[in-house]
């Protein structure tokens, strides 16, 4: 490649790069934490609800009677039981209650291993919102596919940032100058990007194929099946079992026959999942769903019609469909779940440093234009990206800090619970770049944002103790350690924060920084254009 092709293809993949930033760091940062979900839902919600006795097979009759008796549930909705695991020894039921013709309400009940409900987990859901973050930014219909979108600019830097860097890639992989700024800047930026190639590769991949599947979908529903998106579900694997209602009454019962009968046809596969179709009409059908423990990354599924005990569908090999079985890879490889804690802290790690990767990224091209004269600068959009590399990096961190910090302090049943956190961490970022837009000294108010969030993530493990140590003391003689997982990834974050504050930012600004703050602040007073 030649010298001005070289040059124009590192201008596009710096401006590529700035351009995602802030989104790419928070579906980076909130993907990370996402990582340990279920362990953030069980620090969350089990403390509250310890339990005494170690996971048992629920006594599936008898709970739906139970909830049966207490809830009006809604036929036409949904109902879906997580069972007791190895990893988890509550039980946790999701249905939707009927309250009039036209208002229903989503219950989450907690059972005991016993089948006992013994409370209500509706407004613990600080996990999911983190994930659903990661995925959608909690952007209603268009969140998703503006994710993809992000993804798919990220594969364009991944692939751009290869060719810039290919010649060097062996001679100076472990080269890292700590004298220059702006060189230890690259060398980190480059050498972590190269480490997690293949990681990052894989996520921006597999984060296409999650976000922007109905696009492919409908793509191929109209070149390859003339419209005809039914012919492509079939040749999908999903297979259509869904029983018309008869609108004939008629109780739930028979399921623990089924289960067993399930267990036998399934093999080797522990279920997890029981969801309920049509409940309560006599045409509801159960699904019993699990995990091939003998296989990598292969789930089953059983379903049965409840009245009858007519076996409606049976997998036999990973959803008996190769498309299908590759998304169930796929999905694996994405979520680091298919080797246990270990490889999901390798994933966060790599995670981490993703976010390290796009700050050093930034970081480097203020950089270099703070080298660039005054007069040759687009000064408002230099104070914009400062500003949100400071304001949205760190705020995402510091509004992340600020939900743990409420979830474990407001009751588990106060009403609206799950909203008031989400509201505060919105809140918070968004007060973090209006604060950081209105700083002249941005590396000064970087390093000490950063030490107070550091300070509020290591808090939280004390106020777990404060708190719930009961309750995390009964969960840890049963060997359950979800509340010091999460406290142990909190204080790594927080450890994390705390050197870049100490390493990264120096205390006091440039020359150049003064210059390029006052000619700012000169040029907005006196409204007089920027040359760009």
């Amino acid at each position: 490649m030649n010298k001005d092709s070289l040059k124009a293809l590192t201008n596009a993949h710096a401006w590529v790069g700035l351009v995602i930033s802030t989104i790419l760091f928070i579906i980076f940062f909130a993907g990370s934490i996402s990582l340990f979900r279920d362990d953030i839902n069980a620090w969350e919600l089990n403390p509250h609800f310890a339990v005494n006795e170690q996971s048992e097979t629920l006594i599936l009759d008898s709970v739906i009677n139970t909830v049966a008796k207490d809830y009006n549930i809604n036929t036409h909705g949904y109902f879906i039981l997580s069972m007791p695991t190895a990893e988890q020894p509550l039980a946790n039921l999701y249905f939707e209650e009927k309250i009039s013709a036209d208002e229903h309400v989503d219950q989450h009940l907690i059972l005991a291993p016993n089948g006992k409900v013994i409370g209500k987990g509706n407004g613990s859901s600080w996990g999911d919102f983190l994930y659903e973050l990661h995925y959608d930014l909690h952007i209603p219909e268009v969140g998703l596919y503006f994710v993809g979108i992000v993804c798919l600019f990220f594969f364009v830097a991944l692939l751009s940032g290869v060719v810039i860097h290919w010649r060097k890639i062996i001679s100076k992989f472990f080269q890292y100058r700590k004298d220059g700024k702006k060189d230890k800047l690259l060398d980190a930026h480059n050498l972590i990007g190269v480490m997690g190639l293949p990681f990052h590769i894989m996520y921006a991949f597999s984060g296409l194929v999650f976000n922007l599947l109905i696009i492919y979908q409908i793509s191929y529903a109209v070149v390859l099946y003339g419209g005809d998106q039914s012919k492509l579900l079939t040749a999908a694997g999903v297979v259509d079992v869904h029983l018309d209602e008869t609108k004939i009454v008629l109780p739930v019962q028979g399921l623990d026959n089924l289960y067993l009968t399930a267990k036998a046809s399934l093999g080797e596969v522990s279920i997890n999942r029981v969801s309920i179709d049509h409940f309560g009409d006599e045409s509801a059908a159960v699904t019993f769903r699990g995990a091939d423990e003998s296989q990598f990354s292969t789930r089953k599924e059983a379903t049965y019609h409840i009245a009858s005990g007519r076996e409606l569908y049976l997998t036999k090999d990973n959803f008996d469909n190769d498309l299908r079985g590759g998304l169930s890879v796929i999905s694996s490889l994405h979520f680091g779940d298919f080797a246990g804690y270990l490889i999901r802290v390798l994933f966060f790690t790599l995670g981490i440093g993703t976010c390290y990767i796009i700050l050093t990224g930034n970081l480097m091209w203020i950089q270099k234009k703070v080298n660039l004269r005054v007069e040759k600068q687009n000064l408002i959009g230099l104070k914009v990206v400062y500003a949100m590399t400071t304001g949205g990096f760190i705020g995402t961190i510091f509004a992340s800090a600020v939900g743990f910090v409420f979830a474990r302090v407001i009751p588990i049943e106060a009403i609206g619970r799950s909203d008031l956190i989400s509201y505060l961490f919105f809140g918070c970022l968004f007060t973090a770049i209006v604060v950081s837009l209105n700083i002249k000294a941005q590396k000064q108010f970087a390093a000490i944002f950063l030490k107070i969030t550091a300070v509020i993530l290591a808090i939280t493990p004390i106020l777990d103790w404060l708190f719930v140590s009961q309750g995390i003391m009964a969960m840890l003689k049963l060997g359950y350690y979800h509340v010091i997982v999460v406290e142990v990834m909190l204080l790594s974050l927080a450890l994390f924060c705390w050197l870049i504050a100490s390493r990264l930012f120096v205390n006091k600004r440039t020359e150049a920084d003064e210059q390029i703050t006052e000619t700012i602040n000169i040029s907005v007073q006196e409204q007089t254009p920027l040359s760009t």
